[in-house]
């Protein structure tokens, strides 16, 4: 029964059965959600979550990261997970294009500190619940997209409840039920990508994780074979029988996240956009052209992925995220893509707009996308005033797993973001404590130090909360 090898897979997963690399790859992306959070707690939509959730009080059982207090660990668990996500900066999936760690890491911080776990519980909760994730999503992930919903959305809540259940310790059979309450709770439209609603979905499916767990445990009931049958999840939501034999066989032989890989972003925009990034910079180097040189840009990729990349003149930060049009022109216009180019008032520039309505964005026969690389090619061709014109593409962009990020650029990406909130002095001891979590005894220290609030907006109030914070 593929709901119980899952869960039992999660149940039963040893800190001793994590190769070394995994347990790096999952340290790499733990820093990198941390990092991600900490910038994201400062943006708008994160805000408006996390004053709903400090609003609604509740039980000081976890930390919301960058936000100075403490509330019980379902609300935790939602307003951190937003804030990894909301930057569209967090990692992901080559395969089938789905975000893991901003929905699946947060439910185990919430539960940790609630249960005061060790690192090495930490590790072992969230990698268990990534690697049925990520197994699941191999199998409907891509299909799912093509039917429009967010896959995140979709495999995220399944996810979350497995980390949440490893995290309590949930025995197989009350695992598998964490998974069936879970479902419960699925859903998650493309049509909400470039708005507020897009890193909510991860924040949804994190609560939900969490919520499913805790009740798992106190003995509520759901179906314990939610993803077998005609009335099972894959089949109700993809309308195809699902074959997941080959996946159950590679469950944890090999771990995903080391076959087929995790990204790790090195720009905060859709990972979509990142090979065409990185091809207009290798062509600018190249050939040493400048915007006003320019006549036209032609971007051409496969027919499906302006579904993602929905905005062609996008007028705000979180739309031109979702832009390759804007993306590629902040690039030639400011020789990066950092977080620096996506303000609404960049966007909105007139330099940037008119560099837009250059680029065509084509999608020609025969550039191909599948459940192996959901992003496919893309080719950038320049072509200035002067007729010359220069074509690139990169196979991998920097941070996909055939071109991955080291610790020493995933370290630089955490204090770029974390600077936001951290005292130098706290970043660097964050990154010392994600470096050697499975020795760490407990992680109330690394979460007491990402939950504090950023000194640029606290009031004598919130120095007192952040005070009561940190002596917890």
């Amino acid at each position: 029964m593929t709901t119980g090898k899952l869960a039992s897979f999660a149940a039963n997963l040893g800190y001793d059965q994590i190769p070394e690399r995994v347990v790096a790859t999952a340290k790499n992306c733990i820093l990198d959600c941390l990092g991600v959070a900490l910038a994201g707690s400062v943006d708008r939509a994160a805000k408006t979550v996390i004053s709903y959730v400090e609003e609604l009080g509740g039980n000081p059982e976890a930390g919301v990261i960058g936000a100075g207090f403490r509330t019980c660990a379902p609300e935790a668990a939602l307003a951190n997970s937003v804030t990894a996500a909301v930057l569209d900066y967090d990692d992901g999936m080559l395969a089938w294009g789905g975000h893991l760690t901003a929905s699946t890491l947060p439910p185990v911080l919430a539960l940790g500190e609630r249960e005061r776990a060790s690192g090495r519980e930490v590790l072992v909760a969230y990698v268990a619940g990534w690697e049925v994730g990520a197994k699941i999503g191999a199998g409907i992930g891509f299909k799912v997209r093509q039917l429009q919903w967010h896959p995140s959305a979709i495999v995220g809540q399944l996810a979350a409840a497995a980390a949440a259940s490893r995290m309590l310790k949930l025995d197989e059979q009350r695992t598998r039920i964490a998974l069936g309450i879970a479902a419960a709770g699925i859903g998650g439209l493309r049509a909400n990508f470039g708005t507020d609603t897009k890193p909510f979905h991860a924040g949804v499916c994190a609560r939900g994780g969490v919520v499913a767990a805790l009740l798992a445990r106190k003995g509520f009931t759901a179906n314990e074979g939610i993803l077998e049958g005609n009335l099972g999840l894959p089949k109700i939501l993809t309308h195809q029988e699902w074959d997941s034999g080959k996946l159950l066989a590679e469950l944890g032989d090999p771990f995903a996240m080391i076959s087929p890989g995790v990204i790790i972003k090195l720009r905060p925009s859709c990972a979509l956009t990142h090979r065409s990034i990185d091809a207009m910079f290798a062509l600018k180097e190249d050939h040493d052209f400048r915007a006003e040189d320019v006549a036209e840009i032609e971007c051409k990729t496969h027919a499906s992925i302006p579904q993602t990349l929905r905005f062609s003149r996008p007028q705000t930060a979180t739309e031109g995220k979702f832009s390759m049009e804007y993306c590629l022109a902040a690039a030639l216009l400011d020789g990066e893509v950092t977080s620096r180019q996506f303000t609404d008032e960049r966007v909105c520039a007139p330099e940037a707009q008119k560099l837009m309505a250059k680029v065509k964005y084509s999608h020609p026969e025969g550039l191909t996308v599948g459940p192996e690389d959901t992003f496919g090619p893309q080719i950038v061709t320049v072509k200035l005033k002067n007729g010359r014109q220069y074509s690139g593409q990169v196979a991998s962009a920097r941070g996909e797993p055939k071109n991955p990020a080291t610790w020493d650029e995933i370290s630089a990406k955490f204090r770029d973001c974390a600077r936001v909130v951290l005292s130098p002095q706290d970043v660097e001891r964050v990154i010392e404590l994600v470096s050697n979590l499975d020795s760490l005894g407990h992680i109330n220290e690394l979460m007491t130090l990402v939950g504090r609030k950023s000194s640029q907006e606290q009031g004598p109030g919130d120095r007192r909360k952040d005070s009561s914070l940190r002596s917890q």
